[in-house]
């Protein structure tokens, strides 16, 4: 991760506009464990020497895109993103915003094209499977579908991408949703239930 003073560097040398979204995530972290630390944001924003609405866009995007997301987004990926493309879907569903960040990188997708997408994608889920009430968010059909978005990502990710995502923070997450998977299975067995057919996300028979 990139320090606070190598961020101070690329100010002096005029690099802001065109840094990195992985260096603009490492100032936000900065600014944020000042702020915890008891630290004014408009202390922290003149120790940078930006103006207090930048820190705290900095601090808020810190916020929005976790370690565990950038661990799953990649190093180099995030070299390759601006903040731009970080502003342009921090207002996603949590479970689009690396999918979409990381087709953004694939797909070479500029700002505008990649807020075309997710608006896409925000426009095209009905206003009524938004109110869902708080039982169906945590254990509903889209939590499921997050989960399995999710899993089927790392099952299909190249081996030094996914090792060094279950080493990382993500790595006791994903074996407890295993582990737990497990246990349903067992219990659903013993409760004599028919198996389910199961379906790609395509829609086709497996």
């Amino acid at each position: 991760m990139l320090t606070l003073s190598a961020y101070l560097v690329a100010i002096v040398i005029g690099m802001k506009a065109t840094a990195s979204a992985e260096v603009h995530l490492a100032t936000g972290d900065s600014i944020n464990e000042q702020r915890n630390a008891g630290v004014s944001l408009d202390t922290a924003a003149a120790q940078l020497r930006i103006t207090r609405e930048w820190a705290s866009k900095l601090a808020w995007l810190s916020r929005t895109f976790p370690a565990a997301d950038r661990e799953e987004i990649g190093a180099e990926n995030l070299a390759r993103l601006r903040i731009t493309h970080l502003e342009a879907i921090a207002g996603q569903q949590e479970h689009l915003r690396v999918p979409l960040l990381i087709a953004a990188v694939e797909e070479r997708l500029s700002v505008r094209d990649l807020r075309r997408r997710a608006a896409g994608l925000r426009g095209s889920r009905p206003m009524a499977d938004q109110a869902t009430d708080t039982v169906e968010r945590s254990g509903g059909p889209d939590a499921m579908q997050s989960t399995e978005r999710a899993l089927t990502r790392y099952a299909r990710m190249p081996k030094d991408q996914l090792l060094r995502i279950y080493t990382g923070k993500s790595g006791p997450h994903i074996a407890g949703v295993i582990r737990a998977a497990h246990q349903l299975e067992a219990r659903i067995t013993q409760e004599g239930c028919e198996s389910l057919s199961v379906l790609p996300h395509d829609g086709s028979p497996v």
